[in-house]
């Protein structure tokens, strides 16, 4: 193929400074950068690129700051033949029943497909698998018709029966693959959460095939979110062959009937997908030969690939990087919909986490507007409850608590923590108070450790010692659902458009009012029962009058505290077209294209 020598102008990104992410008044002046020089070697082209970027070093005094220069590659004047997207860590799992994260979730949009899903741009259910659907006057039957001639990646028909099997393994814990995921560790959290429970706990009545085009679901009571949970990405189905095929394994050998089939995984590195030539929907087929989703966990190194075009589009950014992007034709910047929420979960197997007063205490020592103006590049805004602004069921008239250092230490002497906090008891063990922050960026956390660092920093002053800990994505979210984080970040973002997903996935009691273990074991049934009553109503006022009073009581008894909404920025090359950024944070890659270079 014909290349030609592309001149790259110089690309700079401005570091205005390392942010003072403590907050502090009077903090000492931090030392100069240490600088160093990196040549990466490329094929040559007429004019190097130049960027400046921090790079992050452990336990020294200042940051350095590291010059990259970049021999760029030469850019070939034909459209590239795949769509490379840049993401900030590597799937848990490819088998949609048994995750939660949006990283596996969004290579999982592209391979599966179920009866529902979200408009590319709104939480609106649009016909997917399904063509139509019916629904009865007491909204506890729904009949739903589904496309024919369509077939899995396998080649197995997708029909009724296909739609009945995969519900069963969900949801029955006799089903053989089922009972094999539960053996192996794996957990279907979303389906408990969205659906009340396994067996004769879930809202089902009873799932049939009428026929092989049409499926029926009889739900015990109605459920106001029923349509929004079936749009969702861990409600997609498998080909029923490789359940059976694969059991334990589908993690790593997914078969959908989407518009992307599977290639490979190279673990730590990227998957690779091709387009589906048989699929259905013509109209809507892929439009690129191939995607690849490449883990690149650092925001700096992920922007230097965007800027040397080794990949097309990255989620994920610095906030100082925002307005350069912004500001330069060479990009285009998108934001989503602010559908996040950053929080700080308490494990309520500490001991000390069960006085309400230390958890104030906590909650007041944390300047939450200073970490949002510094860290959030312009996106974001101070959180004050589990919904974000834009959802139906938020509740407008929480008043925060106030930032207050010495209110936040005598709370915590009237707690019995005169001298501040800096043990805890976890399961009955006294240990050092240890807080958790995840190690990849995430659209409510951009920079995860700059914002607990900032959080560490804002406690210390009110007496609150923590040692920061992180570990790998995947064991970070095993340890969280089995409850062995003891004070921990995470976040939320939105996968359905309803307060039931935001609120009740986190408050809800489990079967017999049990707590959960995935969220610290919090145990308040007033509040449960507040957000399952609104679960099954469907007048979307009564619901919405339900769920701002739970959030006004999550908000008083601090069960959370909340740090962040955000609009996650997004990255692309000007010339990549029909990315279209959706509020779940998993959008759908069949409509991107990448026109030929500059």
């Amino acid at each position: 193929m014909k290349k030609r020598s592309i001149q790259f102008a110089t690309l700079i990104f401005a570091l205005f400074g390392v942010l003072a992410v403590s907050i502090a008044c009077g903090a000492p002046a931090a030392a100069p950068p240490a600088v160093q020089t990196v040549v990466v070697e490329k094929i040559q082209t007429s004019a190097p690129v130049v960027q400046t970027q921090v790079v992050e070093k452990i336990q020294t005094s200042a940051p350095v700051v590291q010059t990259v220069v970049v021999q760029a590659t030469a850019v070939p004047s034909a459209a590239p033949q795949a769509f490379i997207f840049g993401a900030q860590g590597e799937p848990v799992c490819l088998d949609p029943a048994v995750i939660t994260d949006g990283i596996s979730g969004r290579v999982i949009n592209q391979i599966y497909e179920g009866l529902v899903k979200f408009d590319k741009d709104t939480t609106n259910p649009v016909p997917a698998l399904a063509k139509s659907w019916t629904t009865s006057e007491d909204g506890k039957v729904w009949t739903f018709k589904l496309q024919e001639g369509v077939k899995f990646h396998d080649g197995t028909d997708f029909n009724a029966d296909a739609v009945v099997k995969n519900f069963d393994y969900w949801g029955n814990t006799k089903n053989p693959v089922h009972e094999k995921q539960i053996a192996a560790g794996q957990v279907f959290e979303y389906y408990e959460a969205q659906f009340g429970g396994f067996d004769g706990d879930s809202v089902f009545e009873k799932i049939e095939a009428v026929d092989p085009a049409t499926v029926k679901f009889t739900l015990k009571s109605p459920q106001g979110p029923f349509l929004n949970n079936l749009a969702m990405f861990v409600f997609v189905f498998a080909s029923p062959t490789a359940l059976e095929k694969y059991g334990t394994e589908t993690c790593k050998n997914p078969v959908g009937t989407g518009p992307y089939k599977f290639v490979e995984w190279k673990p730590n590195e990227q998957v690779t997908l091709e387009a589906n030539a048989d699929y259905w929907d013509k109209a809507n087929a892929a439009k690129m030969s191939r995607v690849i989703i490449r883990n690149i966990p650092n925001n700096s190194a992920r922007l230097l690939a965007l800027a040397t075009g080794e990949i097309h589009a990255l989620e994920g950014m610095e906030p100082r990087d925002v307005a350069a992007i912004k500001n330069d034709p060479r990009y285009k910047l998108l934001l989503r919909p602010a559908n996040t929420t950053g929080y700080l979960a308490f494990n309520y197997k500490v001991k000390e986490f069960q006085d309400p007063k230390v958890r104030q205490a906590i909650t007041q020592a944390i300047n939450k507007q200073a970490i949002v103006d510094a860290l959030y590049g312009g996106t974001g805004m101070v959180a004050n409850q589990m919904q974000p602004p834009a959802l139906w069921g938020y509740n407008p008239d929480i008043k925060d608590w106030a930032y207050d250092t010495e209110a936040a230490k005598k709370l915590l002497a009237d707690a019995g923590f005169p001298n501040g906090l800096s043990e805890v008891t976890f399961d009955g063990k006294k240990v050092p108070l240890e807080m958790w922050y995840m190690p990849v960026s995430r659209p409510y956390y951009p920079n995860p450790k700059d914002i607990g660092t900032a959080i560490a920093a804002d406690l210390a002053k009110a007496g609150i010692n923590v040692s920061l800990q992180t570990v790998d994505w995947a064991t970070y979210l095993d340890r969280r659902s089995n409850g062995q984080l003891p004070f921990y970040m995470l976040g939320w973002t939105g996968d359905n458009g309803d307060p039931d997903n935001f609120v009740c996935y986190f408050f809800c009691l489990g079967a017999d009012d049990a707590p959960l273990s995935r969220e610290g074991f919090i145990e308040d049934k007033e509040v449960s029962d507040i957000l399952k009553k609104a679960a099954v109503l469907t007048d979307q006022g009564e619901r919405a009058k339900l769920y701002k009073q739970a959030e006004q009581l999550i908000h008083d008894r601090i069960l959370r505290v909340f740090i962040a909404n955000n609009q996650p920025p997004l990255a692309l090359l000007a010339n990549v077209e029909g990315y279209v950024p959706n509020p779940t944070g998993t959008e759908f890659f069949n409509t991107v294209v990448v026109k030929a270079g500059p």
